[in-house]
């Protein structure tokens, strides 16, 4: 067997897995659906409530600033598909497990019908050196990334659940829990922020088998950086090395990936990625989860491990520098004592 009939062979069977998935993606017909998004008085939680607004949702936000959720409120009701779809709104910690409930519960009230979609994208980054960070900021980052998914998970789904088998059919709905590209990687200074999102990611994996009970669907967001409120105080705390590590690269708006997170559950995606190097993160650590094309990325992942073999000796070198630097000055130090 020659290698042009090896390529024709591998190009052949990509076509057909690409069909396949196509054929099978649920789209986004959310017109009448309840979707409740957490975090959703700013980036990433607003831009994606106005894009299921846009598309005819019944939209609940909840956040733990009042003000902001009001002004939100506003944006989401002037680009919504029905002009007459109230916008349910209420301030809350995703912390507390029973104000969670309560938020849930008041929410499916107000538009008369469970949630169909839940989207979990309240968090927070603390980058830092591990050694200069306290453990109870690990745990409060535990509490808001993983925690706060878990809770309005589990707050939900009961709900969901009963509705879908008063109404029948086969969609259970969709579960959308937002990571991080630090959910697929960690570096130096990412230890709080990354041990974090890396349970949401576990979370969302064992969720993607557990509710296919149910015929609820579950995606996990990996989006890379973002120009949200939060990107000015994460720069400010990052370790130089990590800065390093990640490179210069211009943020994505909030609204650019809101759109690459809509487009992800129209496809039925499992693993949403909004760039190039986070897809490769992804198909490096894909773990027991869908892949988008079984057999094009099989045929990329020689190609795909070199690179991650190349940034690995990179990622290495610049914090082992880093120490050498660090040598170096306490030896002037002591010599200049």
């Amino acid at each position: 067997m020659d290698l042009w009939t090896v390529l024709y062979a591998v190009a052949g069977c990509s076509l057909l897995s690409f069909v396949a998935t196509k054929v099978r993606a649920p789209g986004f017909d959310v017109d009448g659906k309840h979707v409740f998004i957490t975090g959703g008085s700013s980036g990433i939680g607003l831009a994606t409530a106005k894009k299921y607004a846009q598309a005819g949702a019944k939209v609940s936000i909840i956040a733990r600033d009042a003000k902001k959720l009001e002004g939100a409120k506003q944006e989401i009701e002037a680009v919504r598909k029905h002009a007459d779809a109230a916008v349910f709104t209420q301030s809350c910690d995703v912390v507390d497990f029973e104000a969670v409930k309560k938020a849930v519960e008041a929410a499916n009230a107000f538009h008369k019908r469970a949630t169909d979609h839940v989207v979990c994208s309240a968090g927070i980054v603390e980058p830092g050196y591990f050694m200069e960070q306290d453990v109870a900021g690990f745990r409060h980052s535990m509490d808001i990334n993983y925690f706060g998914c878990l809770h309005v998970v589990h707050a939900a789904l009961p709900a969901m659940i009963r509705q879908h088998e008063a109404e029948g059919g086969s969609d259970g709905g969709q579960i959308t829990l937002v990571g991080s590209a630090f959910s697929l990687m960690a570096c130096i200074g990412s230890a709080q922020y990354s041990s974090s999102k890396y349970a949401v990611r576990g979370l969302a994996e064992s969720l993607r088998n557990e509710l296919k009970l149910y015929d609820i669907r579950v995606s996990a967001f990996y989006p890379g950086n973002v120009d949200t409120s939060m990107l000015e105080h994460e720069l400010a705390l990052t370790p130089p090395e990590t800065k390093t590590i990640e490179g210069v690269s211009t943020p994505l708006s909030p609204e650019a990936a809101a759109q690459t997170l809509v487009n992800g559950i129209a496809k039925g995606h499992f693993s949403i990625t909004t760039d190039p190097l986070v897809y490769l993160l992804r198909i490096l650590s894909n773990g027991v989860t869908p892949r988008h094309n079984t057999v094009l990325e099989t045929a990329t992942l020689p190609l795909v491990i070199v690179v991650q073999f190349v940034f690995l000796i990179f990622m290495d070198a610049v914090v082992e520098y880093s120490r050498w630097k660090r040598t170096k000055q306490r030896k002037s130090e002591k010599k200049d004592q």
